[in-house]
């Protein structure tokens, strides 16, 4: 199976700020935002996600798809706010990434799954929403601009994605950061050729130092 921190370095790739990160500090922000999932999935050991989902007063709303999107594919979204918290699911694309969720070694995801999957994901951000800061803004920010004294700095956002993966990772029992599985449905339906994806993961391992 493949490395968690490839896997989480293409995430992180994908941050609009990512060129900004020096090299010797991939790891750093790959690895503590690994970390942080997995430690917040310990807290939660044991627990049905969507009992935590009930527990915390989270409303779960199901549509059959998301319109307007011009192309971009959507599960589903957050909604977080002091007047409720909501999830809400697109039954479509939750139903077509379970079809084309299979590849390689990797077992194929049920429907129930793969939106066992994205709850478990919001739940993790629901979870940042609650403590009032989220990962990326407790690491270290990376520098935009610097002049003598003066100097700009932005916080690596991604590395909240990166955590919610680890988080459904570790509290589900899946063989993989579930954004392998979004990597399958893009190969699978031709929106990715293999051969590129493979070529990103390997570099990715080489910047991390992986074998």
């Amino acid at each position: 199976m493949i490395d968690d921190r490839p896997l989480a370095l293409m995430e992180l790739s994908n941050d609009p700020l990512y060129g900004k990160i020096p090299r010797e500090r991939l790891a750093y922000y790959t690895d503590e935002s690994l970390s942080a999932g997995k430690a917040a999935a310990a807290a939660c050991r044991g627990r049905d996600i969507r009992s935590l989902y009930r527990e915390n007063g989270i409303e779960v709303r199901r549509r059959d798809k998301a319109a307007g999107l011009y192309g971009v594919v959507l599960r589903g979204q957050a909604v977080m706010g002091k007047t409720g918290c909501r999830v809400e699911l697109y039954r479509d694309s939750i139903r077509e990434l379970a079809e084309h969720s299979g590849g390689g070694k990797l077992p194929a995801l049920s429907p129930e799954r793969a939106e066992e999957i994205h709850l478990a994901h919001e739940f993790y951000h629901f979870l940042e929403y609650k403590r009032g800061r989220t990962i990326s803004e407790q690491l270290e920010p990376v520098v935009l601009f610097r002049c003598f004294s003066l100097r700009r700095t932005a916080h690596i956002n991604r590395c909240s994605e990166v955590a919610a993966h680890a988080f459904a990772k570790a509290l589900l029992g899946l063989p993989c950061l579930p954004n392998l599985y979004d990597y399958c449905y893009l190969m699978d339906t031709g929106r990715l050729k293999e051969s590129d994806f493979k070529t990103s993961l390997a570099k990715a391992s080489s910047l991390l130092g992986a074998a």
